[in-house]
């Protein structure tokens, strides 16, 4: 081999190890840069109690979410009363004590009337209306615009199908029977249409209304579908149900961003969040139907037993 082609030979071998020892070490930083990237950690509370089934659509969002960013975003979660109560989830967004939030906005209705026309209002839209309106009539915009205005941004992501009516310990058969009923209802406009037929509003959570019921604070409560009141121990405080629900023929609950919180999101991020919204509205709308079914059944059950013994 002449010393031309050895030069030549070893220059080659020269540049080849040069170009491996910068590609490594571009590995080796691009390793460290991965390892040493911080999570986006957050903090998210709920209305909900462990124990109470709408929780379970807060469960399945955040499943989702830790499958689509979860090496990007950390949410550490809070049942109701672990860091705030039920009525302080709000507030708590607003003031981002925590950047995320489970609702029902039936619960904001002394903060502004139109969050009682959003969820909960009687004799109104079912589940079906709600997502229709917000996905093809604007109704994205006006969640927008009504949380907005509080520093909050609103992703629908929990239908309630249509509730039961008032449980009771005596028979609900036509309006005259409400007189005098003293009656766990949310919402503003429902404790309206109560005074107005004789009956009484008792505002307590619905983890209260058992031993309310037992001790004669009450004679009747609604609170949710039939299979979350058989779940809250209902079949074994009363005798009498009335429907359907008058009350709230149908909901939706939201995931509630602090504002600035969501706007420092990565656009990734915002983008996982609202399809694991739109994944967790589908999923539950089914388990709805699919349980009130089932509810309705054990109560049929517990009825039949009663009048049969």
């Amino acid at each position: 081999m002449s010393k031309k082609v050895l030069g030549l030979f070893l220059a080659v071998l020269l540049c080849a190890g040069m170009l491996t020892g910068c590609s490594k070490k571009a590995e080796d930083q691009t390793a460290v840069k991965t390892e040493t990237k911080k999570k986006i950690k957050l903090k998210m509370v709920t209305c909900w109690t462990p124990n109470y089934k709408l929780i379970e659509q807060d469960k399945y969002w955040l499943d989702q979410v830790n499958k689509l960013v979860g090496d990007e975003v950390e949410i550490e979660f809070f049942t109701s009363g672990e860091l705030v109560k039920s009525k302080e989830v709000f507030d708590a967004v607003k003031n981002n004590t925590a950047q995320i939030g489970s609702d029902f906005p039936g619960y904001w209705a002394g903060k502004d009337s139109a969050f009682n026309l959003v969820a909960s209002f009687p004799m109104w839209m079912d589940a079906y209306d709600y997502i229709n309106w917000l996905e093809f009539g604007g109704g994205q915009a006006e969640y927008d615009r009504i949380y907005g205005k509080f520093g909050i941004k609103p992703l629908p992501h929990g239908p309630i199908t249509v509730e039961s009516g008032p449980r009771s310990t005596k028979p609900i058969k036509s309006l005259a029977d409400y007189k005098g009923l003293k009656l766990r209802m949310s919402g503003k406009t429902q404790g309206g249409i109560l005074n107005d037929i004789g009956a009484s509003q008792v505002k307590i959570s619905s983890s209260e209304v058992y031993q309310a019921m037992q001790k004669g604070v009450i004679d009747a409560a609604e609170s949710c579908t039939p299979e979350f009141d058989w779940g809250l121990g209902y079949g074994e405080i009363t005798q009498f149900s009335s429907h359907p629900g008058w009350h709230q023929p149908g909901s939706m609950c939201n995931l509630l961003f602090n504002q600035k919180a969501w706007d420092e999101l990565p656009k990734r991020v915002q983008d996982a969040f609202t399809v694991a919204a739109q994944a967790t509205m589908l999923r539950t709308l089914a388990f709805q139907d699919y349980s009130s079914a089932d509810g309705t059944a054990k109560f049929a059950e517990k009825v039949l037993r009663v009048y049969t013994s």
